[in-house]
Formats: C-alpha cells, sequence, structure tokens
C-alpha cells in the first residue's frame, strides 16, 4: 500500500530498480483530489544549503542556488529518475528523504532567496493506492475489481 499516487501509479523498478510484474502504472486519477494531494514546501537558501551539504557529504554547489537541484529525468508517472544536486547525481527518492518530502513526485521553482518544492501524492507511489482504493469503493467497486485494478494480470485463487 501506499497512501496516495500522483494520479497513476509507479512501476517497481522506477521506485526500487527491479521489475515486479504485477507492479506496474495504473491510472489512479481519483488521488488528485484527495485532501493534500499537493503540498509546497519552502527552503531558505541558507537552509538549503545546509541540508544539501550535510546529507550529501563532499557536494560541491555553484554560487547560483537555482542550479543547487537539476531535475534530469521524470518517470510517466512523475516521479522524478534522476537529478543533479550540485555536482552529484542523485535519484528523485534521495532528495525527497534528503528533504523530508512526501513524495519523489516534485517540481522545484525558486521565489527570490527561497527554494519552492510542490510534491504530488505521499508515499512510493507503488501498487495500490489507499486513497484511489477508497473512492472506488465508494463508487461501488468491490474488492475483487479494486485488486484487479492496481494488480493487472494477477490471479485471485483460494
Amino acid at each position: 500500500f501506499h497512501s496516495m499516487s500522483s494520479g497513476k501509479t509507479e512501476s517497481a523498478e522506477n521506485a526500487w530498480g527491479t521489475s515486479i510484474d504485477y507492479l506496474v502504472p495504473v491510472d489512479s486519477s481519483y488521488d488528485t483530489s484527495a485532501p493534500k494531494y499537493l503540498e509546497e514546501v519552502r527552503f531558505e537558501k541558507e537552509q538549503l544549503r545546509q541540508i544539501l551539504v550535510e546529507k550529501f557529504s563532499g557536494i560541491t554547489l555553484g554560487e547560483d542556488f537555482t542550479t543547487w537541484i537539476n531535475i534530469n529525468s521524470v518517470s510517466d508517472s512523475g516521479t522524478v529518475l534522476s537529478a543533479m544536486v550540485g555536482d552529484f547525481k542523485v535519484s528523485g527518492n534521495d532528495i525527497r528523504e534528503a528533504l523530508g518530502l512526501r513524495s519523489a513526485c516534485f517540481d522545484v521553482s525558486y521565489d527570490g532567496e527561497t527554494a519552492v518544492i510542490q510534491t504530488k501524492g505521499f508515499g512510493h507511489g507503488v501498487g495500490m493506492s489507499q486513497y484511489g482504493a477508497n473512492a472506488m469503493a465508494s463508487d461501488g467497486k468491490n474488492w475483487r475489481e479494486i485488486l484487479e485494478h492496481y494488480y493487472p494480470d494477477c490471479k485471485i485463487e483460494k
């Protein structure tokens, strides 16, 4: 389980580096209407410098703090797959953990001397969304339909 996806669940391969047949992206658009689906976190320039230097030992950050976090690639589900933090190549999950973000599905923008990070969803985004499953149940879907939606090509057996 994860709490809430970005609107499409993430593959196990993108989240953890290992492909699992039934943990593939599926639509979970109910999640986009969840409370706190979008969350904004703000870091003052010096606060961001302290965190990045502490979390990524040996990192070199340039003078222009708008270059400290650069997203290189993003999955179809919106998860940041690779990014540069200063001169280090990292994963979105590395940044998520370092900055205490709700998910690795995020964008970075700047407001004066402040970095603004907007996250989508909550958790790793793999598998069944608790919010999406609850919304499907409220729409009259049964447990079997919900499981078959979130875990495609799986057989439910006794």
